[in-house]
């Protein structure tokens, strides 16, 4: 009997042991938020309802929210001398319909589970950190920790503004204001290094890896009346997306220096979308702010249209700045931001935009938080805006 207590005991600290060196984490948020949507007097809000008439929707807290809902996995395992192994599994779940997952760059058909994040990696205390799989763009994780006051949530500042086109009966966004290349980067290999004297830089490439999506043959009307069919064609070649990054953190102060561009996909040689962004926060205790400026030179997509041909126009360039305020009091916290872009198109006129708002939040709890929002959008041409002005009441819950 002595013998067996003995040996429950020494398998019990050695299981001990085994959970102290590796851990799962179950997490997760759910958010939705009941908003009123006003579309400019020349736009729809459905494409489908009246010019200028306002429309109630029941959202997932990704649009105009606290945050978008998401239900993920994280782990660790102390590997010894510094070393640890990590991964990460976070799917994106729309709450106001149920729905899971959601599209990727490489997978625009919409049927990835872990959209939000599936990678793994090994850090090192000296040496520092690699990650392997879907992780965030450079812009898009300082975008969340440093340049947007709400953490391109209630105002994000990464928006193409919903521009409604009355002759097809549609909305195309086409308006940008700051990029964070699609949020998250397939196919992603990252370094970063150790932090030293508060200065951190980080590397990272997404690869292309040919993505081919089969279109039909269509009738063609030949100049002698009659008609022929083309060749299918196919939509291939995604680029390769590159960053790197700096980013210094002493104390309230925080900012960032991050350079990104495409190569390959819509060009068939060189890089473009070349862009670099500044931006910095301080916390002074009773505020904090945020500010940051960007600028894109010649603006392109990631795919080939087709593979007879590019889309892409050089010397489309944008030029993008924000700021925002946060001041705590108590449970509360009230918020606003201004930001605009003004986009200089190789073809076009140039255009002007701008998106600025207010929120507030009550911390129910450390976890529960209800919230309101007011989103404007103005600029050139605004009237046509399928989203002109947005107010919101949510409510939020993380776990």
């Amino acid at each position: 009997m002595k013998k067996s207590l003995l040996a429950l005991a020494v398998l019990g600290a050695f299981t001990s042991i085994a959970s102290a060196q590796s851990s799962v984490t179950l997490y997760g948020r759910i958010d939705q938020v009941v908003t009123a949507q006003d579309p400019g007097h020349n736009a729809s809000a459905t494409g489908t309802s009246k010019n200028g008439s306002s429309v109630v929707k029941l959202n997932d807290g990704g649009v105009n929210g606290f945050g978008s809902s998401r239900l993920g996995f994280r782990g660790t395992e102390d590997l010894g001398d510094g070393l640890k192994a990590f991964f990460k599994l976070e799917a994106g779940i729309t709450a106001d319909t149920g729905s899971a997952g959601g599209s990727t760059t490489l997978n625009p058909s919409g049927n990835s589970f872990f959209n939000r994040s599936a990678y793994l990696g090994l850090s090192h205390d000296s040496l520092g950190e690699i990650r392997l799989g879907r992780q965030e763009s450079l812009t898009r994780e300082n975008n969340v920790k440093i340049n947007d006051i709400s953490g391109e949530n209630q105002f994000n500042i990464v928006e193409k503004l919903e521009t409604f086109d009355s002759v097809k009966k549609k909305s195309t966004l086409n308006r940008p204001l700051f990029q964070n290349f699609g949020i998250r980067v397939d196919n992603g290999i990252r370094y970063t290094t150790p932090q030293w004297y508060g200065l951190q830089g980080s590397a990272i490439a997404g690869l292309g890896e040919r993505s081919a999506i089969s279109v039909p043959a269509s009738p063609v009307f030949n100049a002698d009346g009659t008609f022929s069919k083309t060749n299918p064609a196919t939509i291939t070649k995604a680029a390769t997306y590159r960053g790197l990054s700096v980013v210094y953190t002493a104390g309230p102060l925080a900012l960032d220096v991050i350079y990104e561009d495409l190569r390959g996909g819509e060009v068939r040689h060189g890089d473009y979308n070349n862009v670099i962004t500044v931006g910095g926060s301080y916390d002074f205790g009773l505020a904090k702010v945020a500010t940051a400026y960007q600028h894109t030179n010649n603006l392109g997509g990631q795919f080939d249209t087709l593979n007879v041909g590019s889309s892409f126009v050089k010397g489309t360039d944008v030029n993008a700045w924000n700021i925002g305020l946060a001041v705590p009091l108590n449970a509360f916290t009230f918020k606003v931001q201004y930001t605009g872009s003004s986009i200089d198109y190789a073809s076009s006129p140039s255009l002007d935009q701008s998106k600025y708002g207010g929120s507030v939040e009550y911390a129910l709890s450390k976890r529960t938080t209800i919230y309101a929002t007011a989103v404007g959008r103005g600029g050139d041409k605004s009237s046509y805006y399928s989203r002109q002005a947005e107010y919101g009441l949510g409510l939020a819950h993380t776990f």
